[in-house]
């Protein structure tokens, strides 16, 4: 074998051995991208799922902030009809602070939860009972037994008002 021979064999060895190491790199280059792609789809779903969670929070918290607004909005017209609703004052301003509660409860049957309808369900019955109870009561004279019982089923009905918003609205429901 000549120099010819020694010469194609090296070069043919030198071939082989280059695209060994070729297919080698190749092969690793692909386990490499897909270990980046893996690593990337990842990433990307980290970053989805902590916008989800942003935004939940964000929507949670819009949610409670009108629900507070609400709930305070009736339970001040409320008060205000509460006050309005004594046998000394017309029948027309009884009847607005009336109205003006009614109207506020609407909203408070949007928003909810079902425990705070019911509350609030409350709430305005025993005001309109108090409203029948002063449309019968004379304007002069002292209040009635039946007017002070009223008044304090008001007073319970707004407890338990409270006592229900304040869960919902603080994560005890």
């Amino acid at each position: 074998m000549g120099e010819l021979g020694i010469a194609l064999i090296a070069a043919g060895s030198a071939l082989g051995g280059s695209a060994l190491t070729g297919l080698f790199t190749v092969a690793a280059g692909r386990r490499q991208a897909a270990a980046a792609r893996y690593a990337g789809d990842e990433q990307a779903r980290a970053v989805i799922n902590t916008v989800n969670r942003t935004l939940d929070e964000q929507r949670a918290a819009r949610v409670e902030a009108a629900r507070r607004q609400v709930y305070t909005q009736f339970l001040m017209a409320f008060n205000e009809a509460l006050h309005l609703l004594q046998p000394r004052n017309p029948g027309s301003a009884r009847r607005s602070g009336l109205e003006k509660a009614n109207t506020l409860h609407g909203l408070v049957d949007l928003e909810g939860p079902e425990d705070v309808r019911v509350a609030a369900s409350a709430m305005m019955h025993v005001l309109v009972d108090l409203a029948d109870v002063c449309d019968r009561t004379s304007s002069y004279g002292r209040p009635e037994p039946e007017y002070e019982a009223g008044v304090g089923r008001c007073t319970a009905a707004r407890r338990i008002f409270l006592t229900t918003t304040h869960a919902v609205l603080h994560g005890d429901a």
